[in-house]
């Protein structure tokens, strides 16, 4: 039996309700198994077991194994996960400029 028809895009898995996709699972990228080190919204953050190097994918690239897939609750107050790695709209920049 093939390995890979047990495999599913990452972009296909759905949380459930107030949850978000955490990282620390094994997954393929361009037929290499990888380490997942953090989801985003639209991109993964792998490590290469060759190396270490770490790097990012688009969620559609990375296959993974439905059952290995972990999820963490998400803070229902942002809109988002508790990763939240871009401002909120609205909100002002952490660092404002200098007004000259």
């Amino acid at each position: 039996m093939n390995k890979i028809i047990d495999l599913v895009s990452l972009a296909s898995i759905v949380p459930p309700a107030n949850h978000e996709v955490s990282g620390g699972f094994n997954a393929i990228v361009d037929g290499k198994q990888v380490r997942v080190r953090a989801v985003l919204e639209r991109t993964v953050v792998i490590e290469h077991h060759e190396g270490g190097e770490r790097s990012v994918v688009r969620k559609d690239n990375c296959l993974v194994k439905p059952s290995a897939v972990a999820f963490v609750p998400g803070n229902p107050n942002n809109g988002v996960g508790p990763r939240q790695w871009r401002r909120l709209p609205g909100k002002p920049p952490a660092n404002p400029r200098p007004v000259q």
